[in-house]
């Protein structure tokens, strides 16, 4: 399998097993099916070898801790691959929290790879839909892990602020809540699967404006707070592709599919079908097998057009879409007064220096 595109970024759902319930994921958890780790090398080193020497790998699930021992093997071989093609690769574990402990934790803090935890700040708005098989909500399992997560990965330590619509008038206080317990790298999902409405996108775009203005505000006061989606600026600064989803968008998952994000939140059988792009033994369909991105074509334009039409894919796309404008504007802010605001310019400095590790 070969990847005739860039793949800057690249996601491997290395189990459908998981020790939670979400209510917004839809992954059949009732036929648990992890990754063969043939497959999974056989994609990673095609992702590898695509164009460009910048590469970020993320793991996740299901719950990838479940599966501790797959995830340390793709992540050995893929260091061992990217070190002979002479390029650069960042790792990242996304998980629950619920399972991580030292030796984990451990692990991953030893060979410099990111550790994604999924936590919503309150109570009331993670345990809405993170949930374990009982039902009971999974926020104080988590909430007791903080202080061991912060202590062993440092910098490399990232949260994710996953907004559900229902909560959406509740994001900038459950992001002050994560700032408070002393998460310092947040990024900010949107949750798909379930119907936004106007006021819901009203009120989170609200909430992102205040996000972005309280981060430049402990930016110039010198007590930064990366706000991840910043960083969606230099991307597109960076890469005049950017809009192909075969970029940062591409993932495999257990069962072998090749798809984009966000294939895991598609409800039906058939949804995902008509949204898988290929499989890691058969490689791509003829439709994505061939083709380049160009940057204002017809045919890529109708390319991304018609594949995020597909019934499912689009819930949640409007809610993403203002939180990158909203952070794509307080980004040029940012610039603009990095040119006469010293603290500003030092924390420009730092987003790039996460960019060029590979925080994508």
């Amino acid at each position: 399998m070969k990847f005739n595109k860039e793949v800057l970024k690249f996601k491997i759902a290395v189990t459908s097993g998981c020790c939670l319930r979400c209510t917004h994921c839809f992954i059949d958890k009732s036929r648990t099916e992890t990754i063969p780790l043939k497959d999974a090398l056989r994609a990673v080193y095609a992702f590898l070898a695509s164009p460009g020497m910048m590469k970020t790998l993320e793991l996740y699930g299901g719950e990838p801790l479940m599966e501790f021992g797959l995830v340390k093997e793709i992540i050995t071989a893929a260091r061992a691959r990217v070190k002979k093609l002479g390029k650069r690769l960042a790792v990242s574990v996304a998980s629950n929290g619920v399972l991580a402990g030292p030796e984990q934790l451990g692990w991953l803090a030893e060979r410099g790879v990111r550790f994604a935890v999924s936590f919503s700040g309150s109570g009331r708005s993670h345990d809405l839909s993170r949930k374990f098989i009982s039902g009971k909500g999974s926020h104080a399992a988590v909430a007791g892990r903080i202080p061991l997560f912060i202590s062993t990965m440092g910098e490399n330590l990232h949260v994710i602020l996953c907004v559900h619509p229902r909560r959406a008038g509740a994001a900038y206080t459950d992001f002050l809540r994560l700032v408070k317990l002393g998460f310092t790298n947040i990024g900010i999902e949107c949750v798909h699967g379930f119907p936004w409405k106007l006021a819901d996108y009203a009120a989170f775009e609200a909430g992102m404006r205040k996000m972005a203005g309280f981060t430049l505000a402990r930016a110039a006061a010198g007590k930064p707070v990366v706000l991840e989606p910043l960083l969606e600026f230099f991307r597109d600064k960076e890469y005049s592709d950017a809009f192909c989803p075969f970029l940062r968008d591409l993932e495999l998952f257990p069962d072998g599919t090749l798809s984009f994000y966000p294939y895991p939140f598609l409800r039906t059988g058939a949804q995902r079908k008509a949204a898988a792009i290929g499989t890691a033994r058969d490689g791509l369909i003829e439709r994505f097998r061939d083709c380049r991105p160009v940057a204002g074509s017809r045919s890529c334009a109708a390319c991304v057009g018609a594949y995020y039409r597909l019934p499912g894919m689009a819930d949640g796309s409007r809610a993403h879409a203002l939180r990158t404008a909203v952070c794509l504007e307080a980004a040029r802010e940012l610039i603009a007064r990095s040119a006469s605001e010293p603290a500003m310019k030092a924390y420009l400095k730092r987003l790039i220096g996460l960019f060029k590790k590979g925080y994508i």
